[in-house]
C-alpha cells in the first residue's frame, strides 16, 4: 500500500480538514494571480481597452480548454476511487492515459484556434479599438495549449497523491515567475499584450515541468508510465468530470452574454467594470474552488474505500466550514472594497465610481457559491457526473443567462449587478434538494451506500 492511501485514508476533523485543503486553496490563489496579475499590470501599462479587450476574449480561452479541464477534474476522481480500492497499478495507468489524452488535445484545439483566431474574434465582437490587444495576447496563449492543460493536469495531482504542499510550491514559483516576467515584459521591454501573454505560458511550462519530474519519479505515490490507453479510465474521467466541462462551455456562453450585455447598457467602461468586479472577488472564488477541489479527492477516496463514517464525517465538516467561509468572504469584500478596486483603476476614474456603487450587489453571490460548487465536486467525487453536471449547467449557464437577459429589462442596471447573485441563490435551492435526495444513494449520511460506482 503507498504512502498515498495513508495520507488520504486519515481520520479528517474540521481542523485536519483545513490543514490538508489549505495548501491546495492557496494553490488556486496562486493560478488566479496569472488572470489577476494579467489584469492589474495590463490596465496599468495599457490602460482599460486593452483590459477590456482582455475579457472580451476570455470565453474562448475557457471553451477551448473545457474538455481538458474535465479530464482533469473527473481524472483525479477515477483515480482517487482507484487509490480508495486499493489498485495502485490502476491509478497509475489512468494518470498516464490522462497525460496523453490532455497533450493530444492541446496540440488540436491550440493549431484549430491558430487557424480560426479571425473569425473567433469577430464573433466575439471584440471591436476595432479592442481588436489588436485581443489578437495578440490570445495568438501566444493558443500555441502553448498543451502546457495550460498539462499544468492544470499537475496542480489537480499534487493534491489526488496526498502532497498538496509540494503542489503549493510549484504553484508559488509559478505564481511569481507570471508576475514578475509581467512587470519585465510589459514595463522595461515594452512588449505590450506579447509580453503579458509570454509571461504567463512561461508560468505554465514551470507547473507543467515540474509536474512531470515528480510523477515520472519510480517512487512516486502514483506514476506516468509507459502503457496503453486505460480507455475505462479515460471514460470514468469524462463521465466523472462532465460537470467541469460543462461548466467551462457555459461559462464561455455566459461572459460573452454578459460583456454583450454590460457593452449594450453601459459601454466600454462598463464591460471594463464587469472585468474589475470579477477579478476583485477572484480571491475568494479561488479559495472556495481550492477547497472543493482538495476536497473532492478526500470524498472519492472514503467512497472508494466505502468507509461510511468517515465519509459522513467529511461532508459535515465541509458543511461547517463553508459556512465561515462564505460568510467571511462577502464581510471582508464589502469592507475592502474601495483599496481592491483601486490597485485596477485610478480613484479619480468613472470606471471606479461605477464599479464601486455597484459591487456591493455583484458580491452578494459569495454567499451561496462556495456550496453550489461543493454540490457538483461532491458528485463528481461519487462518480455520478449527471448530477454534477446538472448543478454545473444550472449554475453556470441556465440560471445566469435567464438572470442576465430579464433582470436588467425588469429593473434596470442595477439587474446587470445582480444577475449572478440571483443565479447562485436559484442554484442553492436546486443543490440542496439533490444532496438530501441522494444521502442515502451515495452514503454521505453515515450509512452503507445503495450505489457503489466504478472505473
Amino acid at each position: 500500500m503507498r504512502p498515498t492511501n495513508t495520507i488520504l485514508g486519515q481520520h479528517f476533523s474540521i481542523a485536519g480538514q483545513l490543514r490538508f485543503t489549505f495548501p491546495r486553496m492557496l494553490m488556486s490563489l496562486f493560478i488566479m494571480s496569472y488572470m489577476v496579475a494579467d489584469g492589474v499590470l495590463i490596465s496599468r501599462y495599457m490602460g482599460t481597452v486593452a483590459l477590456a479587450s482582455l475579457n472580451m476574449i476570455f470565453p474562448l480561452a475557457i471553451f477551448l480548454g473545457a474538455v481538458g479541464i474535465m479530464l482533469s477534474a473527473g481524472g483525479g476522481s477515477v483515480v482517487s476511487r482507484r487509490m480508495g480500492a486499493g489498485d495502485s497499478a490502476g491509478a497509475d495507468r489512468a494518470l498516464s492515459t490522462l497525460v496523453y489524452a490532455e497533450f493530444a488535445f492541446g496540440v488540436i484545439v491550440g493549431l484549430l484556434g491558430i487557424l480560426l483566431l479571425d473569425p473567433l474574434l469577430d464573433f466575439l465582437n471584440v471591436n476595432e479599438e479592442q481588436y489588436a490587444y485581443a489578437y495578440e495576447y490570445q495568438i501566444v496563449w493558443l500555441a502553448f495549449m498543451p502546457c495550460f492543460l498539462l499544468s492544470v493536469l499537475s496542480q489537480t495531482f499534487f493534491t489526488v497523491a496526498g502532497f498538496p504542499k509540494l503542489g503549493l510550491a510549484v504553484s508559488i514559483a509559478s505564481g511569481l515567475t507570471n508576475v514578475v516576467l509581467d512587470i519585465v515584459f510589459m514595463g522595461p521591454l515594452g512588449w505590450g499584450m506579447y509580453g503579458g501573454a509570454l509571461a504567463t505560458v512561461i508560468s505554465w511550462i514551470v507547473a507543467a515541468v515540474a509536474g512531470g519530474i515528480f510523477f515520472c519519479r519510480t517512487k512516486a505515490p502514483i506514476k506516468i508510465i509507459l502503457t496503453r490507453p486505460d480507455w475505462a479510465a479515460l471514460k470514468g474521467a469524462c463521465t466523472s468530470g462532465f460537470s467541469e466541462m460543462v461548466g467551462s462551455l457555459s461559462s464561455s456562453v455566459t461572459l460573452y452574454l454578459f460583456n454583450a450585455a454590460f457593452m449594450y447598457w453601459l459601454g466600454v467602461d462598463g464591460v471594463a467594470a464587469l472585468t474589475i468586479a470579477s477579478y476583485s472577488t477572484y480571491v475568494f472564488n479561488s479559495i472556495f474552488y481550492g477547497f472543493c477541489e482538495a476536497t473532492g479527492p478526500i470524498l472519492g477516496y472514503k467512497y472508494g474505500e466505502q468507509n461510511w463514517t468517515e465519509l459522513a464525517c467529511v461532508f459535515k465538516n465541509s458543511l461547517v466550514i463553508m459556512t465561515i467561509f462564505s460568510l467571511a468572504a462577502y464581510g471582508m469584500s464589502v469592507i475592502f472594497a474601495a483599496p481592491v478596486l483601486a490597485f485596477f483603476t485610478p480613484r479619480d476614474s468613472a470606471v471606479f465610481e461605477l464599479v464601486l456603487a455597484n459591487f456591493g450587489y455583484f458580491a452578494l453571490s459569495l454567499l451561496l457559491l462556495c456550496p453550489n460548487m461543493f454540490a457538483a465536486y461532491l458528485f463528481t467525487a461519487m462518480g455520478d457526473g449527471k448530477r454534477a453536471a446538472i448543478v454545473s449547467f444550472c449554475r453556470t449557464f441556465l440560471f445566469t443567462v435567464l438572470a442576465i437577459e430579464c433582470l436588467p429589462l425588469l429593473i434596470g442596471e442595477i439587474g446587470l449587478w445582480l444577475s449572478v447573485p440571483l443565479a447562485e441563490t436559484l442554484t442553492f435551492i436546486l443543490s440542496v434538494t439533490l444532496i438530501i435526495r441522494n444521502k442515502r444513494r451515495y452514503g454521505y449520511d453515515g450509512q452503507p451506500a445503495l450505489v457503489i460506482n466504478r472505473d
